[in-house]
């Protein structure tokens, strides 16, 4: 999505920061204040709603001593609820554009498709509701099935950030990043080049490394059971789920991803953009024109 951003290089990395900052004082406190009202466990987890899953409800209870007030608190949750699937939505929708724009998915043609007037990639967006309904409805079946599916949320997520960390710390050593001044119009688009936010020299290696190595100790133990001797029921399947996409994904690369696939779609050329146009506007329009 920061293809959609103005200044995106700034813009994107201080409000990653400023959110960080944000949500972990606001959810620190938070947990301060439910630990100092939770006298009793035992009788919240045993409540009726602790029994269907939803504990907080009667925290929240006991301690304004209202339903009125305690269903009002669990609405505001509901639409922070709301808001957080919007984003999520968008998000993954934005990703299997763009990962089809690169033709890395089957099927690119029809899903990279934008919608001129609104700028939004309708096919992505329906792709990725699809699969998000479908993937709930399997709880209604397997709660163990669904756990095992949603585990792939965090396996891939980290995945993701040891293999670019990785590659970004190796080429930090291999000191083969280029400053931005050293960098003209006729230089190479596949290089890479150190945007204005950064951590230069040796803390920034530092920092580099400790992001890998806590990355392969949560992707390691994120296969690992709940329990010392698991039951089917309750075995960590997320090692097979990992294992099956990988598969899944060599497979098609092999037998046909390889021939579309040349990997992200590099613009050389600057874009001008007009009043009221949209960068996934322009951006389309230079692809159909190559």
């Amino acid at each position: 999505m920061a293809e959609e951003v103005r200044n995106a290089d700034v813009t994107v990395p201080w409000s990653m920061l400023v959110t960080t900052l944000l949500n972990g004082a606001f959810g620190f406190a938070i947990v301060i204040a439910v630990l100092f009202v939770t006298v009793d466990v035992e009788s919240v987890l045993e409540s009726p709603t602790g029994l269907l899953g939803y504990p907080y409800m009667q925290i929240f209870y006991n301690s304004v001593g209202s339903k009125g007030g305690a269903t009002g608190m669990t609405v505001i949750l509901l639409v922070m609820t709301v808001c957080g699937t919007i984003a999520a939505l968008a998000t993954a929708s934005r990703l299997i554009w763009a990962f089809a724009r690169d033709r890395g998915l089957p099927f690119w043609k029809h899903v990279s498709k934008v919608q001129m007037g609104s700028s939004i990639p309708i096919y992505a967006v329906i792709i990725a509701s699809i699969t998000a309904c479908a993937i709930g409805l399997i709880n209604i079946g397997s709660a163990a099935a669904f756990n095992d599916v949603s585990s792939l949320s965090v396996t891939s997520l980290y995945a993701s950030y040891i293999i670019t960390e990785s590659f970004l710390l190796y080429h930090r050593c291999a000191k083969r990043i280029r400053s931005r001044g050293s960098v003209d119009d006729t230089s190479d688009p596949y290089q890479l080049v150190w945007g204005p936010f950064h951590l230069p020299g040796l803390f920034g290696i530092a920092v580099n490394a400790f992001a890998v190595v806590f990355g392969i100790i949560i992707f390691v133990f994120s296969f690992f059971p709940a329990s010392y001797h698991p039951e089917p029921d309750t075995m960590n399947y997320s090692v097979l789920m990992t294992a099956a996409v990988v598969i899944f994904s060599v497979v098609y690369y092999v037998v046909w991803a390889r021939r579309e696939f040349k990997g992200p779609v590099v613009e050389t050329g600057a874009w001008s953009l007009a009043e009221g146009e949209n960068v996934l506007e322009v951006g389309l329009k230079a692809l159909e024109s190559k």
